[in-house]
Order: C-alpha cells, then sequence, then structure tokens
C-alpha cells in the first residue's frame, strides 16, 4: 500500500528545511559555562571595584561587588582571554579555557603603578599601607632580629613560610612524615617558638601555609633580640610575627 502523494511532499518540504538550515534536530547544544571572579589590589589585598572587564577584547557589563566579586555567565565553551583594567593598576590578562556546562573561579591581583590616579589618591593608598606596617618598618631599622619583606618573598620565590625561615640563619625547620616544625638553633629540645599573626598571639602558624598573602616575617631568635611587643610568656623559645596583606 502507497503512501498518499501529499504525506510525502510534506516529509520532502521538511527534509529540504533542515539540510539548508543546517540544523539538526536530534543533536542537542553544548550547556553554556561561566565564570565567577574576584578582583584585588595584589599589595594590600583590598578589593578593587572599578574595573573595565574585557571578554575576548569585548567589555562587559557586569556588576562588581564590595568584596571585588563579579559573575559572567552563559559563555560558549572553548578558550576565551579575559582582561581586567582599572585606573592606577597594571591590565591583567588571562587565558582560559572553559569546558561545557563549567563554571570557573579566577582571581584577579593587580599590580598598583598609580598611572593615570590622582595624586591625592596615590598618597592616600601609600598612607594607609605605610601605617599599617608603621611598626614592622620601625623595629626593622633598630637592626635586631631577622626580617624577610614582601619584596624578598616574590624575587627569591618562596612557597610557604617553611621555605623563608630556611634562610634564616639560627632557624631550623625540622620534618617529620606529616609535618615541619619550625625551632630556633639554640632552643631546647621541644621548645618551640610564638607566633603572632598581624599583631595578635596565635598558637601556630603551619610551615606549609602559603606566603602569598604575606606581607613581612619577623624573626627573633632569643631573648636579647626581643622588642618589647613581643616579649610575653613564652616568648623564650622565640618569635616569629608574621604580618599579611589583607588584614584590616
Amino acid at each position: 500500500m502507497h503512501a498518499p502523494a501529499y504525506h510525502l511532499r510534506g516529509f520532502l518540504v521538511f527534509a529540504s528545511i533542515v539540510l539548508l538550515s543546517g540544523a539538526s534536530p536530534l543533536v542537542a547544544q553544548e550547556p553554556d559555562a561561566g565564570v565567577i571572579g574576584r578582583i584585588y589590589d595584589e599589595r594590600t589585598g583590598e578589593p578593587i571595584i572599578q574595573v573595565v572587564i574585557l571578554l575576548d577584547s569585548v567589555p562587559q557589563t557586569v556588576s562588581v561587588s564590595s568584596q571585588g566579586r563579579f559573575v559572567l555567565t552563559k559563555l560558549s565553551p572553548g578558550k576565551h582571554r579575559f582582561e581586567i583594567r582599572s585606573i592606577g593598576y597594571r591590565p591583567h590578562p588571562i587565558e582560559v579555557t572553559l569546558a561545557p556546562g563549567q563554571v570557573a573561579q579566577y582571581e584577579f591581583n593587580l599590580v598598583f603603578t598609580g598611572e593615570r590616579l590622582a595624586e591625592l589618591a596615590v598618597e592616600a593608598r601609600n598612607s594607609k599601607l605605610l601605617n599599617r606596617f608603621a611598626d614592622f618598618e620601625r623595629r626593622r631599622q633598630h637592626g635586631l632580629g631577622h626580617f624577610i619583606t614582601r619584596d624578598e618573598i616574590k624575587s627569591r620565590g618562596y612557597l610557604n613560610l617553611g621555605d623563608a625561615m630556611r634562610t634564616v640563619k639560627g632557624v631550623r625547620v625540622n620534618c617529620g612524615a606529616i609535618e615541619c616544625l619550625i625551632r630556633m638553633a639554640r632552643a631546647a629540645p621541644g621548645c618551640h617558638p610564638t607566633y603572632y599573626v598581624d599583631g595578635n598571639l596565635a598558637r601556630s602558624f603551619a610551615e606549609n601555609t602559603p606566603i602569598s598573602d604575606i606581607q613581612g616575617i619577623e624573626v627573633y631568635r632569643g631573648s636579647a633580640e626581643l622588642p618589647g611587643e613581643f616579649s610575653g610568656s613564652g616568648s623564650m623559645c622565640g618569635v616569629i610575627a608574621v604580618w599579611t596583606r589583607a588584614a584590616p
């Protein structure tokens, strides 16, 4: 039994439309991708809000929160080039590859240059930065103890606190099967240094803690080097004071 001619003609017309349009009703489209980003000052750790976000050289209309965070959705999977720009900072480009349905997270730490930024704003930022570490710089000028600055951390490529401590004369970094412990060379066995983080007494500061958020480190190997600020109970085994970039 033959199919009616008008049914056959209808099928042929539908098939022709599909072929001409290049559509394939049997192939599902790949799900969109997305990006969650955070933008902050490389040195102070403070969020940067006034920015231009470029995606494949095209400015994006997207809001940036008070924490420096933004969200981009409905991105096509594949390779993309992001670039973050802000007056007074070096442009930060990054190449990313997004899988279908992936929501990737990236951090953009912008390097401050002061270019095209009003002189008053530059002075205000530098003043804020200096006030946070004024005591650190004052003690460093006195010449007691050992000081590791942010510039040294970056230039020598330290990965964690232990890496930095291994370069300090009179400090031992003893690694076991599970963890590493920092001890002053002249301290008795079992006598471990007291830690301060941003001026507050801390029970410990892990040897393998990433050093990317550290602005400066003070090391006092014995009582002869200790300033009054760190001469509390337990400090006879030495003191390690860590200053982070993002502390209030």
